[in-house]
C-alpha cells in the first residue's frame, strides 16, 4: 500500500480486509485489499499495488485487473497455449481439428455401448419385477 493520504486526510493504520465470506474463528481476508483508517475516524479501502483508495470495498477488486500481468510469451501464445492475437497456424489448427475427430467417434462408440446396456439393464429389471 502506497496511499499515505485519502480523502484529504491520513492514514493511521492499514490493516488486510476481511472477506465477507469470514466467519469467527475463521477469517478470510483479501490479499490485495486494506482497510485504511483515516485520521478523521474514518475507514477507505485501498489497493496493496498503487495508491488507489475507495470508499466503497467492493470497487477495488475491478481496480485490481489494472495490475494483471500481461498474458503473453515470447512466441505470441498465452498459458492455454492458444495464440494471443488470434494468428495460430494452419498446421496447428488441422492437428487439433483430426484430434477433434478422434475423440468425437470415441464419444460416439461409448455413448452407443452406454444406451445399449442401458436397455439391457432395463429389459433384466422388468423380467424380475424391480422398478426402472
Amino acid at each position: 500500500m502506497t496511499a499515505t493520504r485519502a480523502f484529504g486526510c491520513e492514514v493511521l493504520a492499514d490493516e488486510p480486509t476481511p472477506s465477507p465470506i469470514s466467519q469467527p474463528g475463521a477469517p478470510v481476508v483479501w490479499a490485495q485489499t486494506r482497510t485504511l483508517l483515516l485520521d478523521d475516524e474514518s475507514t477507505a479501502y485501498g489497493c496493496v499495488h498503487c495508491d488507489y483508495v475507495s470508499r466503497n470495498v467492493l470497487s477495488i477488486r475491478p481496480h485490481l485487473s489494472k495490475h494483471k500481468p500481461r498474458e503473453t510469451r515470447q512466441n505470441g501464445h498465452g498459458s492455454n497455449g492458444h495464440a494471443v492475437n488470434g494468428n495460430g497456424s494452419v498446421a496447428a489448427l488441422l492437428a487439433q481439428l483430426g484430434t477433434l475427430n478422434e475423440v468425437t467417434k470415441d464419444r460416439d462408440h461409448w455413448k452407443t455401448r452406454a444406451l445399449r446396456a442401458e436397455r439391457l439393464v432395463k429389459a433384466v429389471r422388468d423380467a424380475v419385477g424391480g422398478k426402472a
